[in-house]
């Protein structure tokens, strides 16, 4: 199941509880962390556009590339490559992606998902997966019903970073603006995904549409977080 605006709701709500200290881009950083494994979603699908199948039934990167742990080390010297470069030095951005990212595995694991947290020392059909040990299965039409919910949970999200700006009494009305319309464009998503599952559309369509709509919330949202950063920190 897909939970990444769930995920950013969790960083977020991290921060405003007082866990994250409030050091500079940590907590954006963090948020962003939580998020940015599933892009292996994103890049299933685009697999599947070249492959003519259903990326939500059979993942071809199912989970594993950007859920290894060995990513997190990866990315963290590609971001200090990057920092060194531009003579940059704030660590919170290594600290913070690399600390949400493996509270993405751990609650990708605790949540049923199957995740590949040692690629590539493991091929991609060996992804650890507690439903194989508790033995139990979740209904397609459930599944789908679960993937329409993050549409809900990015509006929820883009809700809560509102709030934010209007409790800081920073003048954003434009971008406050923009981030209302988004919201309702949320919930017509949503609710198109609960009348595709109520009329049973072809589950092409369903996954194709899915795919699409998921991998614009998902750079909007990263956008989203990167504008508010300083209100968010």
């Amino acid at each position: 199941m897909i939970h990444t605006s769930i995920n950013a709701l969790i960083g977020l709500q991290l921060r405003l509880s007082g866990f994250i200290p409030n050091a500079k881009l940590l907590s954006t950083s963090i948020i962003i962390g939580m998020v940015l494994p599933d892009v292996d979603l994103i890049l299933d699908f685009f697999i599947s556009l070249f492959l003519n199948s259903n990326f939500l039934n059979e993942p071809y990167v199912s989970n594993a590339i950007f859920h290894s742990l060995f990513m997190i080390p990866f990315l963290s010297l590609l971001i200090l490559i990057y920092l060194e470069y531009k003579n940059k030095s704030n660590i919170n951005i290594i600290i913070g992606i690399s600390i949400g990212m493996a509270l993405h595995v751990m609650i990708d694991i605790m949540t049923l998902n199957s995740v590949g947290i040692f690629y590539p020392l493991f091929d991609l059909n060996s992804n650890f997966n507690l439903k194989n040990y508790l033995n139990i299965q979740i209904p397609l039409t459930t599944s789908k019903i679960l993937y329409a919910f993050d549409f809900f949970f990015f509006r929820l999200y883009t809700s809560r970073i509102i709030e934010l700006i209007i409790k800081n009494k920073i003048d954003k009305f434009e971008i406050i603006k923009k981030l209302t319309l988004w919201m309702k464009i949320q919930l017509y998503i949503f609710l198109l995904f609960l009348l595709l599952i109520y009329f049973d559309v072809d589950e092409a369509i369903f996954s194709n549409l899915f795919g699409l709509l998921y991998t614009v919330s998902f750079v909007i949202m990263i956008y989203m977080t990167y504008k508010t950063r300083k209100i968010i920190n």
